[in-house]
């Protein structure tokens, strides 16, 4: 018995080598060829006025970074010597005036490291935490430093 199918896959088998055979003969034609060079010119026409135009713009002009303005350095600050204006040792409820002790101890100096004791003017609040605020100048600047008992409050003049 004959195969139905067969004679379908011949067929298809046989326009598939043909085409590219029929593609080869268009490329070969006038007509073909003659729109291609049509579509080529063309093509080439657009891109060369696009280009003319282009040339015909004023020309884009970048204009460099502005230059940075100098920086005037900064005039000297007034500063001098630690000079301890006032000294409060203690706390909320009572204090003692620690003026004299941190005076010496640091007056005169660019910096100052001073332990924070009851040595500065004895125990004003037993059992309570206390604490020294320092208000000293460096020259005609005024600053303020505080510490805790135990540790040490840092006064400068250097910066």
């Amino acid at each position: 018995m004959p195969n139905p199918i067969l004679p379908a896959v011949a067929a298809t088998l046989a326009i598939a080598v043909v085409a590219p055979a029929a593609q080869a003969q268009d490329r070969d034609s006038y007509d073909y060829r003659e729109g291609y060079r049509r579509g080529y010119d063309d093509g080439y026409a657009a891109g060369y006025r696009r280009a003319l135009e282009e040339g015909s713009r004023p020309p884009v002009v970048i204009t460099p970074p502005p230059q940075p303005v100098p920086v005037q350095p900064a005039t000297p600050r007034p500063t001098g010597p630690i000079a301890i204006t006032r000294a409060v040792y203690g706390s909320s409820s009572r204090s003692c005036d620690a003026t004299r002790f941190v005076s010496r101890q640091a007056n005169g100096r660019l910096t100052a490291n001073v332990g924070v004791t009851n040595e500065m003017c004895g125990d004003p609040a037993p059992g309570s935490r206390k604490q020294l605020e320092v208000t000293y100048t460096c020259g005609r600047i005024v600053r303020e430093a505080s510490a805790y008992e135990h540790r040490s409050v840092f006064l400068d003049c250097a910066h």
